[in-house]
């Protein structure tokens, strides 16, 4: 079946815009994953015939080996989004044993432009029609019927335009043109990511786990282009950055530790550093920049110290251009501007991350984005360096900044959003026509691990208290009877929120409807108190479990993860004073806080002992954290775990001895617990993944099970074209 270059399928209520990556329903935007929007589009292309699941899997899986009921998954994400029932279905029906039928009634808008032959689905070929250009730097004609298209898209953008400025006026964000087509380069199951162009735009280079463990692939962008593996050390290896000759590729491995340069083929690798992790190169070749931590970009986010540096990419001894206290944070993510003057980079703090520039020398340090204007992360600079582009919560924004001194140059500009798939790792050819990209969908929910009251031992395996897609799930905190758990919830879209759900995941409840986190719980076990950040003020307040009229307590606008103490009388939270993060106490009614800890690298994210005594804090030592305790009073600090890695503490066990944790080894999360008494570590899951995160372990005051926030991260390289 042929349909010429389509702009929109409608059917019922639903509009279906395969070029712009996006769909409605009673005009209502619907939050696709990618795999689950691909599949709508082959099943509506192959519609009224009977689609057997073995054609599904051989198209859409790209001949990955999955089994059935990953397509049993994805159709009922898709019925679940268009509101179909399956008993009666109107759009999608299950043909028993065999597949699958569209069987809605489709009406089809196009333009005006020439045919393109095959059986590729429309989003296929309108974006391998855009990249069958020989040489990345060649300006692109544009067609009558491309021009219809654009002309339409700017209609739609005008009418967005209008919406956005009666909702947004005072931030003043802008929306630009979205992109204009959207190709799929990878199609594994695991996780894709980190892409880079090849200078010349006819390559991409990424790091996959497909095999086991993350190494470095490239990939040819021409129609039927293979795959090769230029790593398989199974060191983990990610960040891989073209040289601008094309020469070599630079990475970071986390297990050999450092920076590493290879021939861009694949050969043997030649260490520049023995730290540091996210290289990317001068415009002229003759330097790397890299950030000192070592951490993969995984969606887990790495605090503490963590300064830009430069090395000669003959290598030599590294020089380091930033420092935690100006700015004040850790700065993450480097990006060279194009004339090789300036560098971007994220400077990340409890607070709010914001995008930054600094001279190669060190000097006029200029901000980007306004410090209280969302999550950002991963900032790159546009080709002709007049624009930084960065995360802004799952969608990809710009700054205009001027070239001289890398000042801003105008409001933010929106400049893709795909709904609930989160665009991360943006990278750009060298035209400035398109953006590679890591389009990931994590499934944030969760879970329960059932453990002896006895011993504290596991006893059962992962049990998932919640099942949803496009919300992430966190800070969950139990009753005092051990009967309700109280949590965060993060959809997109909209403010976060307090829910409350049986111990075993049933009757949940929204609480809070003007924003809320942090939910903790007063001894009688009837109300809940959170933190809301409304217009741009942190206050907690108070509510009624049933949910019902607010109460403030106070505001405090440096309070950031707090954590109430048993008997309600304080908070204990992190304060940040020169880049470094510690903790200090106030009293629940409000007043002055008293800082606790004065560590020079990092001390937070406090927890109370059941009785009030201690303070569970999480410390950092290079490139480590661990767990300690610290009197609530103040006091000298107890370390208590020295394994290398990440512990990150949230709770205790009714009888004060153990601190649960969130805790990586060898970048793997599990949740551990550590003993007070004797500093005994033992490990309560048996995760294996990198792309598995854990958060926010509590322990029920029954003793009888732990809850966590669980996060897999799942996606693929994906390409937009941009104008």
């Amino acid at each position: 079946m042929t349909l010429e270059n389509s702009s929109a399928f409608l059917f019922d209520d639903v509009r279906v815009e395969p070029a712009m990556f996006r769909a409605f329903k009673a005009d209502n935007a619907i939050q696709f994953e990618p795999k689950a929007f691909r599949l709508l589009l082959f099943l509506i292309e192959n519609r009224g015939r009977v689609v057997e699941k073995s054609e599904i899997l051989d198209t859409i899986w790209n001949g990955a080996h999955v089994s059935e009921n990953a397509l049993a998954s994805e159709i009922a994400k898709l019925r679940k989004n268009l509101n179909d029932d399956p008993r009666t279905p109107r759009y999608i029906q299950t043909v028993p044993t065999r597949g699958y039928r569209f069987i809605a009634e489709v009406q089809v808008e196009t333009v005006a432009e020439p045919a393109v032959n095959g059986s590729e689905s429309v989003l296929t070929r309108r974006a391998d029609a855009t990249l069958r250009i020989a040489d990345d730097r060649k300006p692109r004609r544009l067609t009558r019927g491309r021009l219809f298209t654009l002309a339409g898209i700017v209609i739609m953008l005008a009418v967005g335009l209008m919406l956005a400025w009666k909702g947004f006026r005072t931030s003043r964000p802008t929306t630009s043109a979205l992109p204009v087509t959207i190709r799929q380069i990878t199609t594994g199951p695991g996780l894709d990511c980190n892409p880079a162009f090849s200078p010349n735009g006819q390559m991409i280079a990424y790091s996959s786990d497909h095999t086991g463990s993350f190494e470095i692939f490239a990939k040819s962008l021409a129609p039927g282009g293979r795959e090769v593996q230029l790593t398989n050390d199974g060191q983990q290896n990610f960040d891989p950055a073209w040289s601008p000759d094309g020469a070599y590729i630079a990475y970071y491995s986390m297990k050999r530790h450092g920076i590493f340069v290879m021939p861009a083929l694949g050969g043997v690798p030649r260490q520049l550093t023995e730290f540091g992790s996210h290289p990317v190169w001068s415009p002229d070749g003759q330097w790397l920049a890299l950030q000192s931590v070592s951490s993969p970009d995984l969606g887990a986010v790495q605090m503490g110290s963590s300064t830009i540096w430069i090395v000669s990419a003959q290598g030599g001894t590294p020089r380091q251009l930033t420092r935690t206290e100006t700015p004040p944070g850790s700065q993450h993510a480097p990006s060279w501007s194009p004339d090789g003057k300036r560098i971007a980079f994220l400077n990340w703090d409890t607070v709010s991350p914001q995008v930054w520039s600094v001279a190669v020398d060190g000097s006029e340090l200029q901000a980007i984005t306004d410090i209280k204007s969302g999550d950002k992360s991963w900032p790159i600079y546009a080709p002709d360096g007049k624009s930084i582009y960065y995360n802004r919560g799952e969608a990809l924004w710009k700054t205009p900044v001027r070239v001289d001194n890398g000042a801003p140059a105008g409001e933010p500009v929106k400049v893709a959003d795909l709904g609930s798939t989160v665009i991360r790792n943006a990278n750009f050819s060298a035209s400035g026509t398109r953006i590679a990209y890591s389009a990931s969908s994590p499934a944030d929910n969760l879970v329960a691990v059932t453990v002896s009251p006895n011993t504290q031992e596991p006893s059962a395996p992962l049990v998932f208290l919640t099942n949803e897609t496009g919300t992430r799930h966190l800070n969950p905190a139990f009753s005092p009877d051990g009967r309700k758990i109280a949590f965060a919830a993060l959809r997109r879209g909209s403010a976060t929120n307090v829910w409350l759900i049986d111990a075993d995941g049933g009757n949940p409840t929204q609480v809070t409807v003007a924003g809320g986190r942090s939910p903790a719980w007063y001894p009688s076990g009837q109300q809940i108190a959170f933190l809301s950040v409304r217009q741009n003020h942190r206050k907690f307040y108070s509510i009624d479990a049933g949910g019902g009229n607010e109460k403030s307590l106070f505001e405090l606008d440096d309070i950031e993860n707090p954590s109430m103490s048993p008997d309600a009388q304080q908070i204990a939270f992190n304060i940040t004073k020169n880049g470094v993060v510690n903790v200090a106490t106030v009293s629940s009614t409000g007043g002055e806080p008293k800082q606790l800890t004065y560590d020079k690298e990092l001390a937070g994210w406090p927890s109370w002992s059941p009785d009030g005594r201690f303070l569970a804090v999480e410390i950092k030592r290079g490139d480590d954290t661990h767990i300690a305790i610290v009197p609530s009073t103040g006091g000298e600090m107890n370390q208590l775990t020295f394994e290398r890695g990440q512990s990150w503490p949230n709770g205790w066990s009714p009888d004060g001895d153990k601190i649960v944790f969130a805790g990586a080894r060898d970048g793997v999360w599990n949740l551990w617990w550590v003993s007070r008494s004797d500093k005994r570590v033992k490990q309560l899951t048996q995760n294996t993944k990198l792309n598995v995160y854990f958060r926010y372990p509590t322990w029920s005051p029954l003793g009888n099970r732990i809850v966590s926030e669980y996060s897999e991260n799942k996606g693929n390289i994906y390409i937009m074209e941009i104008r």
